[in-house]
């Protein structure tokens, strides 16, 4: 379900009318935690987040529709900590721009701020809570992990989004950029909605989704994961894409076979492509891969 569906019919829920399900799908991106020492790797890593993973984010058709949370060492080497803000802001990053005024407003902001970039101002110039639009990307100062398999919270189930956003808001200096209150405004809904839970309604999904900085997403790769997330989870609301890039239709339709969505399921990419150095070329050569083995 896309963020703006699920923003505007969370308000007009009564008691009459059963609340739609919400998706909520977190690109999460590892970036030097517990390594904020290593200068040499730490550059070698910003040059590899500018041209691979940062371009295909960025570009994603489910632009709007997800929360990209990259995680980084709190000690991380304030020039490097600076660059990367800066990075994020230039590329129009952080805040997603909801209306045609807002987009203006965002595209001069950039300007201003490539400007400021090329001053190399060493610390942060504008407030992120003060931009127009929802914060969709944040920078946070944290070694702890989500995905169970790198899960540093012993006491928190994985892919916990409350507790996520419950840590976050509430300790605001761990995050580094992004819009603070679009992510208490998401807490909040989410409060309510935990309330209101009842069995005639559809539960809410999420999905999370880990993309190492190194590493690069076809641009269709998380609209397609959240229409078969809707379509194995909430049978009733697939129905389609519509012309708009990332935006599912949503409406109830009748089905023959009686169906029980999974609590949960895996989706694993069975192949990719690898870049390597190669002594033979000097811009390196990229060989396509398939696993036999996946998840």
């Amino acid at each position: 379900l896309s963020v703006e569906r699920s923003r505007s019919t969370s308000r007009s829920t009564s008691p009459s009318r059963p609340r739609d399900p919400r998706l909520i799908h977190v690109l999460e991106t590892r970036f030097m935690q517990n390594q904020p020492d290593l200068l040499r790797l730490a550059r070698a890593r910003l040059r590899l987040f500018r041209t691979v993973c940062l371009p295909s984010v960025r570009r994603q058709t489910a632009w709007g529709d997800f929360l990209w949370i990259i995680r980084t060492d709190p000690a991380l080497d304030a020039a490097i900590r600076t660059e990367l803000i800066e990075m994020l802001r230039a590329s129009g990053s952080l805040v997603y721009a909801t209306t045609k005024e807002d987009e203006e407003e965002q595209g001069e902001e950039r300007e201003r701020e490539q400007e400021q970039e090329q001053a190399k101002q060493t610390k942060r110039s504008d407030n992120d809570n003060d931009k127009n639009g929802v914060g969709i990307t944040y920078l946070v100062g944290s070694n702890d992990n989500y995905i169970s398999a790198n899960a540093t919270l012993s006491n928190v189930r994985p892919f916990d989004v409350r507790h996520m956003l419950s840590a976050l808001t509430s300790h605001p200096p761990s995050v580094l950029a992004g819009k603070l209150s679009s992510l208490r405004e998401l807490l909040d809904e989410l409060t309510i909605a935990g309330t209101q839970n009842q069995p005639s309604h559809p539960p809410n999904v999420v999905l999370w989704t880990r993309l190492d900085a190194d590493d690069g997403l076809h641009v269709r790769y998380l609209e397609h994961l959240q229409s078969q997330a809707v379509r194995y989870f909430l049978p009733d609301y697939y129905s389609s894409f519509d012309s708009r890039p990332g935006r599912i239709l949503l409406r109830n339709d009748a089905r023959a076979v009686p169906y029980r969505p999974p609590r949960w399921t895996y989706w694993c990419a069975g192949t990719n492509v690898d870049w390597f150095l190669d002594a033979r070329r000097s811009r390196g050569a990229v060989y396509p891969v398939e696993h036999t083995n996946v998840c």
